[in-house]
């Protein structure tokens, strides 16, 4: 029945998608075309070594998430070869990629000296990675599949197929990296325009982001409550969700000439968290006072 789709239910019922973003600020995205299981990472059928390669990974990274990509099903990207991707979301974001003959090469990685290592910014362009997995949960084959395929027609190169992304009663649901912006339900029809505003440092449509995968829930719901009430444009500053004070463009001026009370892109995520929880009191005791 048409009525039992959760993504329906939810919207219908008016569940807000605001501070709902998985929380990972690591992601390692495994190339596999084949047709994914409800589990689809644990019953890859890559090895034990790989398996055991991948949980050293996510015990010594407790906050590295690992998902499956394709350009679609049975489509290999570069035939003969297996793309790798590690990527740390976030306002100092990290992309390492590797293209690999055979998935028992996976274990030879050192994905995390990768992820924790340091360099200049990633030059290449958003990856838009979409929820297919309908094995996990049937809202994402059907809305995902659409959006999959317009985000593929606008911009081949940063359209990739994933496995399940957390909360598919959001479906469609995608993630943008490295900047780490989760969406929900989303159409066909915004993709153009959504590759655009990020490829121009821009959120696209705050109605329908979840939040950032690199900031706790709280903090995401607490980020966007305040945008939204300060009835500010959809713009990234920080080119990873810094929330200061904005100056031109919507930037919060955070580059080399910032004087040092306002360079805070760098700074730890508990100062970031007491800075959006002062300034959410602050509103609230202007609101009682209005």
């Amino acid at each position: 029945m048409a009525s039992a789709f959760c993504s329906r239910l939810a919207r219908s019922h008016g569940v807000s998608p605001r501070g709902t973003a998985t929380e990972a600020t690591h992601w390692l995205l495994i190339e596999d075309p084949s047709p994914w299981s409800t589990d689809a990472v644990e019953d890859a059928a890559w090895g034990p070594s790989v398996h055991e390669a991948i949980a050293g990974w996510t015990d010594t990274m407790s906050d590295l998430r690992v998902q499956l990509i394709r350009r679609g099903l049975q489509r290999w990207d570069d035939p003969g070869r297996i793309r790798c991707i590690a990527v740390r979301a976030g306002p100092r974001p990290v992309v390492r990629e590797w293209s690999l003959g055979a998935y028992g090469d996976l274990p030879a990685l050192r994905v995390p000296e990768a992820l924790r290592g340091s360099g200049p910014a990633p030059e290449a362009g958003p990856l838009v990675l979409t929820c297919v997995n309908g094995r996990r949960d049937a809202c994402c084959a059907k809305w995902g599949r659409p959006v999959a395929q317009a985000v593929a027609e606008a911009a081949p190169e940063a359209a990739w197929q994933t496995s399940h992304l957390g909360g598919h009663r959001f479906a469609p649901t995608a993630l943008v990296l490295p900047d780490g912006t989760h969406y929900g339900w989303l159409r066909p029809a915004d993709m153009a325009d959504l590759v655009g505003a990020h490829r121009d440092g821009h959120l696209h449509d705050l109605d329908r982001v979840r939040g950032a995968v690199h900031q706790p829930r709280p903090v995401q719901a607490a980020c966007l409550s305040l945008r939204q009430r300060r009835g500010r444009p959809p713009s990234r500053p920080c080119g990873g969700w810094g929330w200061t004070r904005p100056t031109r463009a919507g930037r919060c001026g955070c580059g080399p000439k910032a004087s040092r009370e306002r360079r805070t892109c760098g700074r730890s995520r508990r100062e970031r968290r007491f800075r959006t929880a002062a300034e959410a009191a602050r509103q609230s005791r202007s609101g009682r006072g209005a």
